[in-house]
């Protein structure tokens, strides 16, 4: 037979300093969350009594992380009670945090604090009977009014309770209920679960404590606005304020267009616009809160993306365009800066300017890769007749590409058949294509590793140029599928903007768009275009 002392030992340890409490608090709250039925009800009370007394030792920060940290273990219908009436960001983890049945819920939910009821609501997996319970205590959250003479009307409060008294009932409840309520209750307690509001809302007034908790609204259903924070920005899916709404709400200024977003019926989930303003104690000047509006946003405020392949192409060239305008004049301040064009600079703004210099133009090539893809895929992508000799664009590639594949201590071999065509397209798209394909497989390399590229001609009347390169080692391993659909390998200044499987699939379809192809075999990439066609199809193999 094990006996369970926990309670009792801590309960006797000693009270000497203010870290002392605070772990001795720590440690009560971590017991008593865990609701043991072995414990003497007498020591959960003496416990909880600790805990209350404890409280304004304990700073608030640690409060609340010790609470975060019992997230889903927090049993203890008491204890909970306790911890809805502490400050806002202790209450708010307790509650959302806690795991109590339906029945338990029901029973604390007359003594617990407005605002706690508010946190309650937020909860999407309350029971039915717990929602006759809150929704039995509306008329009395929810009494406040911007009329004056209303909001001195006083909701008389529930009478003040004992915990060893509430240790009690809940004892007596976890031994004596019944394991299912009568049908017809929980049958009418559905029946209000499943009542939503549906129809559209396109404005809430509000009003907020001095900690930004929305504690009244008009004009949508209370349970799934009240209790939200406008005072912490959004995180996740969940409700909240962006960043510029939480900040002004620190620096107590008014909110102009925030954005918002709230969760729960569909009559109110979703993005809406806040326009409030701080309201003040006028005798002390005390700041009690925010009173506004929350409407939804127009359609000038939402950004709208229209269907169809040639209007998101549209759509993409414009934003490109409009991207280009500042980025243009940031390259020609950096070049100024850079140069010294008006005059000297020290050393460390030419340094800061050069790096701007070289992330602006890394943009701006990621720019010219968008618009391109865009174009190809919509079928507006003009290409220039011309053809482009292999020996100058070996050259070229080795000067573009030395520092890339220096800085990564890569090396980089291109040869190439003799006679090798030229191919049956514009210098610069030549260069732009291969430019592409070697950096971002260069970038896939590890220091030291050694790419093989061969330029070679097959015979034949429609005569077709082909470059066979070599993988490395982390990309030999993927399969087709992997390496056209991969992200960012790195995060280095030099890698693809927008990743390699991005990179590959703008060669493939430049390539394709000229009569070419672009594809994956025996661990080597294959660049296939069309070569001048002079009329000669005898062609020696030898490699130079």
């Amino acid at each position: 037979m094990r006996f369970d002392d926990r309670l009792q030992t801590t309960l006797r340890q000693a009270e000497d300093d203010a870290i002392g409490l605070s772990v001795k608090w720590q440690q009560l709250v971590d017991i008593l969350a865990q609701n043991p039925s072995n414990f003497d009800p007498s020591a959960v009370a003496s416990g909880l009594q600790k805990v209350r007394q404890f409280m304004d030792v304990v700073p608030s920060t640690v409060r609340e992380q010790c609470i975060r940290a019992l997230s889903g273990r927090l049993c203890s219908a008491p204890l909970l009670l306790l911890l809805s009436d502490d400050v806002p960001a202790v209450a708010a983890a307790a509650v959302s945090g806690a795991r109590l049945n339906d029945m338990e819920w029901a029973d604390i939910v007359p003594h617990m604090s407005t605002r706690a009821r508010g946190f309650l609501r937020n909860r999407k997996d309350i029971g039915p009977v717990t929602l006759r319970a809150l929704r039995a205590w509306s008329s009395a959250d929810f009494v406040l009014s911007f009329d004056e003479t209303e909001r001195e009307a006083v909701v008389p409060a529930p009478q003040a309770v004992q915990i060893r008294d509430i240790v009690e009932r809940i004892e007596k409840l976890r031994l004596t209920r019944e394991q299912h309520e009568p049908a017809e209750m929980l049958a009418e307690a559905s029946i209000e679960h499943d009542v939503s509001f549906y129809e559209p809302i396109d404005e809430i007034r509000f009003e907020t404590d001095e900690y930004g908790t929305i504690s009244w609204i008009e004009g949508a259903p209370a349970g799934a606005v009240v209790g939200v924070d406008i005072g912490e920005p959004a995180y996740d899916e969940g409700p909240g304020p962006d960043g510029y709404g939480a900040a002004a709400f620190r620096q107590k200024m008014p909110l102009e267009n925030a954005r918002m977003r709230l969760c729960g019926t569909p009559a109110i989930a979703g993005d809406w616009r806040i326009n409030a303003a701080p309201f003040f104690e006028p005798a002390s000047g005390r700041f009690n809160g925010y009173r506004g509006i929350l409407r939804r946003p127009n359609l000038a405020e939402v950004a709208h993306i229209s269907e169809g392949g040639a209007n998101d192409a549209d759509n993409i060239q414009q934003l490109l365009h409009e991207l280009r305008t500042p980025l243009g004049a940031i390259i020609g301040f950096s070049e100024i800066i850079e140069q010294q064009l008006f005059g000297p600079v020290n050393e460390e703004y030419r340094t800061i300017a050069g790096n701007i210099l070289r992330d602006a133009e890394r943009l701006l090539s990621g720019f010219d890769d968008l618009s391109t893809a865009a174009k190809i895929e919509t079928g507006s992508y003009a290409t220039k007749i011309g053809s482009t000799n292999c020996d100058w664009l070996s050259l070229r590639l080795a000067e573009r590409l030395y520092e890339l594949s220096d800085v990564l201590h890569v090396t980089l071999n291109l040869v190439h058949a003799h006679p090798v065509r030229p191919f049956a397209l514009d210098n610069h798209l030549a260069e732009r294509l291969f430019s592409r394909l070697l950096s971002a497989v260069i970038i896939g390399c590890e220091p030291g590793e050694i790419l093989d590229g061969r330029f070679r001609t097959e015979r034949g009347l429609n005569a077709v140029n082909r470059f066979v390169l070599s993988l490395p080692k982390k990309l030999a391993d993927m399969d087709e599928s992997e390496l056209f659909g991969s992200g960012p390998l790195d995060d280095s200044h030099d890698a693809p903007l927008l990743g390699l499987g991005f990179s590959l699939r703008l060669v493939r379809s430049l390539a394709r768009n000229v009569g070419g192809d672009l594809r994956f075999y025996n661990q080597a990439l294959i660049v296939s275009l069309p070569a001048v066609n002079d009329g000669r199809t005898g062609l020696m193999d030898q490699e130079r």
